[in-house]
């Protein structure tokens, strides 16, 4: 599968959240992107401390995927 554009993963990340949030889960994912990969991350909403916990690296195919499989398993 070839890299999908930034901006569907930006999307996707954002769909996710908004299921996280009425599954009334207290963390949600965000992306942070880097100079050759993207990095989905989960952060808990109530920590004080920021803390960022990996979920995976890679590009916006691996990442979109990844997110799919989230919403589904929280749906």
């Amino acid at each position: 599968m070839s890299n999908m554009p930034l901006n569907g993963v930006y999307r996707a990340v954002f769909k996710a959240n908004i299921v996280m949030s009425q599954s009334l889960l207290q963390e949600r994912l965000q992306i942070r992107k880097e100079q050759q990969h993207i990095t989905l991350e989960k952060v808990k909403i109530l920590d004080k401390n920021n803390h960022k916990e990996t979920i995976l690296t890679g590009n916006s195919s691996d990442i979109y995927q990844k997110i799919l499989e989230i919403m589904t398993s929280v749906q």
